[in-house]
């Protein structure tokens, strides 16, 4: 039994072509800031890590949050003015080989591939410069935390063993006031 030839205008003659579905551009990017979501965050941070344990090179990653952004409603619009705005400006700064992923409301972490917790303190620094301290605009925290290479932990548990560094750094800004950068030996 053979098989009709399709007919030109038939729809089924050629499979349509794959266009990405909008979830998936999500799952990558966030839609508010266009920075990389958490997730793809962290797949960058693990990809780093193992380069950096080949290399022999250190990765530092800053943990930064926009300060008082939690008292502000989540769905007001300044909100979302404000986020975009200070994520443009932290982009800004960022070299190409740097990555910048938008964490969480008022939240970005930072994976700085080669560089030890000094050298990242001056991107931190220059980062912190960004936000206005005379009252004219949100302060920034910052959390640093940096690790040599090492080859003993499985990637997963480096990689989350860093942000969570990050972050108690971060905790220790609203101890110690709004505006600060800390650092987690």
């Amino acid at each position: 039994m053979g098989v009709a030839p399709r007919d030109a205008c038939d729809n089924n003659a050629m499979p349509a072509p794959a266009t990405p579905a909008p979830a998936a551009a999500e799952l990558l990017h966030d839609p508010l800031t266009g920075l990389l979501s958490r997730a793809a965050t962290l797949d960058a941070l693990a990809r780093a890590l193992s380069l950096a344990d080949r290399l022999q090179h250190p990765v530092t990653v800053l943990f930064i949050e926009i300060d008082g952004f939690g008292r502000h409603a989540p769905d007001a619009p300044d909100t979302g003015r404000l986020e975009l705005a200070v994520a443009q400006r932290l982009a800004a700064r960022m070299r190409t080989h740097e990555v910048l992923g938008h964490w969480a409301r008022g939240q970005f972490l930072a994976v700085l591939p080669d560089a030890d917790v000094a050298s990242a303190l001056v991107l931190a620094e220059d980062l912190h410069e960004l936000a206005p301290r005379d009252g004219g605009g949100p302060t920034i925290s910052i959390g640093v935390h940096g690790r040599a290479p090492s080859t003993t932990a499985p990637l997963h548990d480096l990689t989350a063993n860093l942000v969570v560094a990050a972050q108690r750094a971060l905790e220790a800004t609203v101890a110690n006031g709004p505006g600060r950068i800390e650092i987690e030996p």
